[in-house]
């Protein structure tokens, strides 16, 4: 598209511009300016602080995007070439025009949301692979990535849930090949009106519990966040789907909302599911394995559920995955990261392995909401037979003063170990007959976030490495 029958479509929003130049045809619509080229229309936030105009003149240094739209009021302080300004509460259907023409959506490819504190990431996977095994190829979208039942496609994701214009581009690439994409929906995604104009055609509410309580401030207002996606989102005629276990979750959905549609799942007794891997001996993944069935069952149809077989089912990376380490022993990798998700794998140990020792090892990620790092600390407190704090993703903070703020919330014994290599080492050298070892926080991720940078790191990785010498 010509950068003048671009401006065309946006002419009607434009409050001012700077000088435009002509320059190449615009392909890519994008919200990433430090990877933007000349090709590429960037949508861009300024506030007016130094630092926010600081971080833009940063990131647009040495680069030459097709053209920036940005908010009325920056412009200011911005004067850049190529540069238009908008009213802010404009933006997303500016946005929404832009993609109806570069990256239409034809409607094909129906979407499914799924949000809650715990259980998204493997909810939408086993979701994904549940649909294929009934035929209908599915992709699902979120921590991990976009993938399909044969693995990845797309890796490098910058949030749990897509930006609206990153999530328009997915369908339209995948919609032609696949018939529905299961997509985690967080209480900020949904809070920034994410999905904007995509409605959903089934929903589910996995778990509520403490996080996030640097962005919502209260336990209200998070919860009123996730009840946006049957308020907002869901087509008419649908009910967010919750799980059996999740009794108070339902109940206080229909206390705060009394004509909320909302509807239990049917549990794996209930459909006759009796081979059970060990991936689903604990109550929070059979509860994640019921609603993904229950959601295929809202789509496609019941006849046809009752004969999957969960050992056809591939568990997603880092999610309770085990890696032994002799014929008693082993190492638990999972992303279980607020204190609710560490009590329910603790207590699913447990229960899976009562003879065994249990050795947990895990931190909290910097600036993030400062209240739960004590609760993580009482959680495991409470189910551990040795504790190692030490860091996950520190980011600006000092990680010895989040193991602090964890240690707090400890009234057993623990052992402090701040480099999380040299904590997960210090675990699988002194590992015994009979031992689990439960790296908790990070999972999947591949990376560790410090001052702004991040190195590459996986838990996994370390394990393995261990484990061939």
């Amino acid at each position: 598209m010509k950068k003048s029958e671009l401006l065309d479509i946006l002419n009607a929003d434009i409050a001012s511009r700077n000088t435009i130049s002509e320059g190449v045809d615009i392909t890519n619509i994008t919200t990433n300016l430090q990877s933007a080229g000349a090709s590429d229309v960037v949508f861009y936030k300024v506030q007016n602080n130094e630092k926010s105009i600081a971080d833009f003149n940063k990131r647009i240094e040495g680069k030459n995007p097709g053209l920036v739209i940005l908010n009325h009021g920056a412009e200011a302080f911005i004067k850049n070439d190529n540069c238009v300004f908008v009213d802010v509460t404009r933006v997303l259907n500016i946005q929404k025009n832009l993609m109806n023409v570069m990256f239409p959506n034809k409607n094909k490819m129906k979407i499914v949301g799924v949000t809650g504190t715990n259980g998204k990431t493997t909810t939408v996977n086993l979701a994904m692979q549940i649909s294929a095994l009934l035929g209908h190829p599915a992709i699902s979208v979120g921590t991990i990535g976009v993938q399909d039942a044969n693995g990845s496609l797309v890796d490098d994701m910058e949030s749990t849930t897509p930006s609206y214009v990153e999530f328009r581009k997915l369908i339209n690439r995948f919609q032609d090949k696949y018939e529905v994409c299961f997509v985690e929906v967080s209480s900020h995604a949904l809070v920034q009106d994410r999905l904007h104009d995509i409605s959903l055609d089934a929903a589910a509410w996995t778990s509520f519990s403490q996080d996030h309580l640097d962005y919502h401030r209260t336990m209200e207002e998070y919860f009123e966040a996730k009840m946006m996606i049957e308020k907002k989102y869901l087509k008419d005629g649908k009910s967010i789907i919750v799980p059996s276990f999740e009794k108070t979750l339902y109940e206080n959905i229909l206390k705060s909302h009394p004509n909320a549609r909302v509807k239990v799942a049917s549990t794996l007794d209930q459909r006759n599911i009796k081979n059970k891997p060990l991936f689903y001996h604990s109550s929070y993944n059979q509860s994640n394995a019921e609603v993904a069935l229950q959601l295929n069952s809202e789509l496609w149809g019941e006849e046809k559920i009752n004969s999957i077989d969960l050992k056809n089912i591939k568990t997603p990376l880092g999610r309770f995955s085990v890696v032994e380490l002799d014929d008693e022993s082993m190492a638990i990798i999972d992303y279980a990261h607020t204190p609710d998700a560490l009590l329910n794998i603790g207590e699913a140990i447990k229960k899976a392995f009562p003879q065994h020792s249990l050795t947990v090892i895990f931190g909290c990620g910097g600036n993030r909401d400062k209240t739960k790092r004590p609760l993580m600390g009482q959680a495991v407190a409470g189910f551990a037979d040795k504790i190692i704090v030490t860091s996950d993703n520190p980011r600006d903070e000092a990680p010895e003063d989040i193991v602090i703020d964890i240690i707090s919330g400890i009234k057993t014994g623990y052992e402090a170990v701040v480099d999380r290599e040299k904590a997960i080492l210090y675990a699988l050298e002194a590992c015994g007959e009979k031992e689990i070892i439960l790296i908790a926080g990070k999972g999947h991720e591949e990376y560790q976030e410090i001052k702004g940078v991040k190195h590459p790191f996986s838990d996994f990785n370390i394990v393995q490495n261990f484990k061939l010498g």
